[in-house]
């Protein structure tokens, strides 16, 4: 007789979650919670938005998938509805599945371009869990062996950018890190360097970008432009999706024959792109990330939130000494509030849908201020 059972990957919450709407998630049990998790930035829009559902539903009944060897129109659609959001600059883009699939893109492209063999990335960093992305992160989901060279430096260091370099990736914040924002005049030295010494800057955009920090990408916040970057999580609503993108100069030295992904850019994941780019066209859209996160920030000081770390809504509440963040998450979901943890843990996340209402923070504070610290 046969069986089957789902492997243990994961340490799953109590309860089983029955459905979800915008920023409300609701349990089997009756439960009804406010998500401020957001999917761990997938729902870009919220649980279930009706724009990406229409917008999925048409192109399911119209083209639901064909090979990337054919054209169709949804793909220029897509090139059409991203590119006046881009960074300065000539850009190419390759679609794949997940943000790890996108950074190791990215890190082949480097590696066969420069013909190089060192990668630099930083102590604090979380690129994916497939063998080249693990490489250049730090911690325990790194792959038993590393494909290329790794030169890890402490975050906000610059020196060991040298002539055998190919590329220095890193996140513009560190998310998994502890929400970890980059010491002034990093980014610029980074560039600079990678300048200077032929190398390629890579920067890993799977949270900070797609508007998550009040612009649409992290280098129109910090003023600094990668030759390549990528993006996934909340890129197309809630449909998985990866994005690679490098500077057109760049791009004229990668080997063809090398990229590939069969269900990367495919009609589904490219049709709900096209919505999350529509409302990221729209100024007040990305007027109210901004705005919210400064609504955010009037917690410092309640309960045991003593910092905030972060922009726009991707943010780091950094908790008094006395409580752990496993400890106040725990006490929020018993309030029906759902927050992320991290590797830091004195650091709570909090990365919503990028449309949440603002009387949500007021809820958050409330249950902040009942859990108080343990002086």
């Amino acid at each position: 007789m046969s069986s089957l059972s789902e492997f243990a990957a994961y340490k799953r919450l109590p309860g089983v979650l029955a459905g979800a709407g915008g920023s409300r998630l609701d349990w089997q049990s009756g439960q009804g919670m406010l998500d401020l998790y957001g999917g761990h930035c997938v729902n870009s829009l919220g649980a279930g938005n009706e724009s990406v559902a229409e917008a999925l539903a048409s192109q399911w009944k119209r083209l639901s998938f064909t090979t990337n060897l054919i054209q169709h129109a949804g793909r220029d659609d897509f090139l059409q509805a991203w590119a006046p959001l881009m960074p300065p600059g000539d850009w190419q883009v390759f679609a794949s599945n997940s943000g790890a699939e996108a950074n190791e893109n990215l890190l082949k492209w480097a590696l066969m371009a420069t013909e190089r063999k060192v990668v630099v990335c930083f102590e604090g960093a979380f690129h994916g869990r497939t063998a080249a992305a693990s490489a250049v992160s730090d911690g325990k989901e790194t792959f038993p062996a590393t494909p290329f060279e790794v030169r890890r430096l402490p975050w906000g260091c610059t020196d060991g950018i040298d002539a055998d370099v190919a590329a220095v990736i890193l996140e513009p914040i560190q998310s998994m890190g502890g929400v970890v924002d980059p010491p002034g005049g990093f980014l610029a030295e980074l560039r600079a360097q990678c300048t200077e010494n032929g190398a390629w800057l890579l920067f890993d955009e799977i949270q900070t970008g797609v508007g998550r920090l009040g612009q649409v990408w992290a280098s129109q916040v910090f003023g600094v432009v990668p030759d390549g970057f990528s993006t996934a999580k909340g890129v197309a609503g809630g449909v998985p999706m990866g994005l690679s993108f490098v500077e057109s100069s760049q791009a004229s030295r990668i080997p063809d024959g090398v990229t590939g992904a069969t269900f990367g850019g495919n009609p589904l994941s490219l049709a709900g792109a096209k919505v999350v780019a529509a409302h990221l066209a729209q100024p007040e859209f990305l007027a109210h990330v901004r705005e919210l996160s400064q609504i955010f920030r009037s917690l410092i000081g309640v309960g045991p939130v003593v910092g905030i770390r972060g922009r726009g809504l991707l943010l780091g509440l950094e908790l008094h000494d006395s409580v752990s963040a496993s400890h106040v998450s725990q006490a929020l979901l018993e309030a029906g509030i759902m927050v992320g943890t991290c590797r830091d843990p004195q650091v709570l996340r909090v990365s919503p849908a990028l449309n949440l209402a603002s009387e949500s923070v007021a809820q958050l504070g409330d249950a902040l201020a009942g859990i108080g610290r343990m002086e």
